[in-house]
């Protein structure tokens, strides 16, 4: 085992060299533990992370001298009808300030938390002029001459339900009102993708399903994003789709060229997320 694609990580990360550096350090905990017969959680963390995962499905897309084409795939699986015309950056782990709409907002409605050593550290935060929120975590983006894309992976978990400050400001809610922001800063519309496996979410086991579903209606968005008006998600707010990942993985692996290409499928293979070779020979 061994990091893949290190060139596109140099491109997609920032700082790269740190990010690259957690990573390796997955890969060699995971090889020593299977070397030992360990199966605890921590030194096989490899096996379940999302970051990696995330790397490794962008990959070809952070590779390819045709982003756009492949873009405008993504667009067709997420079921919108637009295409774009460039794609400016492609990136992963990316973080954006809440909007500061928000924190004021919160500065009110934390007085309201059940919980009461919560509003004590809330009100500390304040007297030191520290915000209720922190930075959120966008896994991988796209921005395009129109749009900005901001994907939610999923391997195995699920969506967070709250933050510190916060008890209804769901994982999903957060990256979308962040996007409303980053999108009309920019002059372009915001689509948002979770991406998840096929099987996590036909069978309903998580939150992240319910939530897609009640994000085709503004109105819902506008219940868990309390502070924006509906308008304001109606004029700035393209979708929120989900996408199997495995068919993410399919599409971006497809007409892919590299020498890392096959290692990573069997990275896929070992996760469930792409069918064996065996049986994708069987089927062509």
């Amino acid at each position: 085992m061994r990091l893949l694609f290190e060139e596109a990580a140099k491109e997609c990360f920032s700082p790269a060299e740190a990010r690259m550096r957690k990573l390796r350090a997955w890969i060699e905990q995971a090889q020593s533990a299977r070397l030992r017969g360990n199966l605890e959680s921590f030194p096989n963390q490899y096996d379940k992370a999302e970051e990696l995962i995330t790397f490794y499905t962008f990959a070809p897309l952070v590779l390819s001298p045709n982003r756009q084409g492949l873009t405008n795939q993504i667009l067709a699986f997420a079921h919108i009808n637009q295409s774009v015309d460039s794609v400016v950056s492609v990136g992963l782990e990316k973080r954006y300030q809440p909007p500061a709409g928000y924190l004021s907002w919160v500065k009110n409605e934390v007085k309201n938390h059940p919980i009461k050593y919560i509003r004590e550290q809330a009100e500390v935060h304040l007297t030191e002029n520290k915000p209720l929120e922190s930075s959120t975590h966008v896994d991988a983006f796209i921005e395009t001459n129109k749009l900005i894309i901001f994907f939610e992976m999923k391997f195995t978990s699920d969506i967070s339900y709250d933050t510190t400050f916060n008890p209804n400001r769901n994982q999903l809610a957060r990256l979308i009102d962040v996007g409303l922001e980053v999108a009309k800063s920019k002059g372009k519309k915001l689509l948002v993708i979770l991406s998840t496996p096929t099987t996590l979410s036909t069978l309903k086991s998580r939150l992240y399903y319910y939530k897609i579903k009640e994000y085709s209606n503004p109105l819902m968005i506008q219940r868990d994003i309390a502070w924006r008006p509906v308008k304001d998600i109606e004029d700035t707010l393209l979708a929120v789709r989900w996408i199997a990942l495995e068919e993410l993985i399919n599409l971006l692996y497809k007409d892919f060229s590299h020498p890392d290409k096959e290692e990573a499928i069997q990275f896929f293979e070992e996760r469930k997320l792409i069918q064996p070779l065996f049986e994708r020979n069987a089927k062509e």
